[in-house]
């Protein structure tokens, strides 16, 4: 079998895969509607699953404005404020700071 044959078989069954599993039928009932058999269907299936990459889905990605942030530096240890920080959680973090 020359490449170009083998390709166009492997082509062959990509679609037909694709036809059964839009299908909704079961290997039986689909192989045996098409004149395949069974065993067939289960082999490329395996085969082309290895083969073919995964679906690549593009995400949007709204980056906007970056937040302000204020970053205090103390020793070797910084703390990263930004809009919305609990001040009890600051004061405490000051504390365990200072304590150290």
């Amino acid at each position: 079998m020359t490449m170009t044959e083998r390709q166009a078989k492997k082509e062959a069954w990509i679609e037909r895969i694709a036809e059964f599993e839009a299908s909704g039928l079961s290997g039986a009932k689909w192989c045996a509607a098409r004149g395949f058999k069974e065993n067939q269907l289960s082999y490329w299936r395996r085969k082309l699953k290895h083969q073919q990459p995964e679906e690549t889905r593009w995400l949007g990605l709204d980056i906007g404005e970056p937040e302000p942030t204020l970053t205090i530096k103390i020793g070797q240890v910084s703390i990263e404020l930004k809009p919305g920080f609990g001040q009890e959680l600051f004061v405490t973090a000051v504390k365990l700071l200072r304590s150290l």
